[in-house]
């Protein structure tokens, strides 16, 4: 597979009208030399009772995606991403949300997942994580040499990530039959434990997202969290640590 064979489209979510996150993402984007374009529709002032009627559920709980929260903006972002892959009829893209920081070797890393992809789970409804935002790690004992994919039962959040065409028509058309309950990682997980989706981590972790280690502040509301840098950081390094000794 040539260089040119291995170039893959870039889908970003993201809100409009965030010049900061955006200049931040494109700079690094442009360094990769990939196509990307930006999902842009799904603000939360686009969310018309149409759209969520369409795409989400109302099950009346507090945690409900039926409405016009940031969560449901998000996941809807997510989907339209998907609806562009099935469109364009592309083999599959990487996910973006636009406050992912890439680490060094990103690309070189990224395109041996697509050979392992291309030689192992050709057929597969694939999704790959990459990002290192959860901390949830590939145990030690686990990993092998010259292998970078591992298969996992869970989503581990939805940052950056690669989802194959066969994945995103499943998805797609799951949403079309049953709507979507609940946050896009969640929902990634959902579908995962029902055997729709296969779910793989990579090896190393290739990403973060800036709001979950603190560098960035986060657009969904949470609770405060005071010296959240500080306590990333060695959080970080004891679930390091931790995983190496699984």
């Amino acid at each position: 597979m040539t260089t040119s064979d291995k170039a893959t489209n870039i889908f970003i979510i993201h809100v409009r009208g965030q010049k900061e996150r955006e200049a931040f993402i494109q700079t690094q984007l442009d360094r990769l030399g990939f196509p990307y374009e930006y999902i842009l529709e799904g603000n939360m002032e686009d969310l018309t009772q149409e759209i969520i009627d369409k795409y989400f559920v109302d099950d009346g709980t507090p945690e409900t995606m039926h409405g016009v929260y940031p969560r449901t903006s998000c996941a809807y972002k997510g989907i339209r991403a998907y609806e562009r892959v099935i469109e364009k009829g592309i083999k599959g893209a990487l996910i973006f949300e636009d406050d992912i920081r890439l680490f060094p070797g990103f690309k070189e890393n990224f395109y041996k997942t697509l050979d392992e992809i291309e030689h192992y789970h050709a057929d597969e409804p694939l999704m790959v994580n990459y990002e290192e935002s959860s901390l949830l790690l590939v145990p030690r004992s686990q990993r092998k040499e010259g292998q970078h994919l591992y298969r996992a039962d869970r989503d581990r959040f939805a940052g950056c990530y690669y989802i194959t065409y066969k994945a995103a028509k499943t998805i797609v058309e799951y949403v079309q039959k049953n709507k979507c309950n609940t946050t896009l990682d969640r929902f990634h997980t959902k579908l995962t434990e029902q055997g729709l989706i296969n779910y793989y981590w990579s090896y190393p972790c290739l990403a973060v997202q800036c709001s979950c280690d603190g560098s960035m502040p986060t657009m969904i509301p949470t609770k405060p969290r005071p010296l959240k840098r500080l306590k990333w950081f060695y959080k970080r390094f004891y679930k390091h640590l931790l995983y190496w000794f699984r």
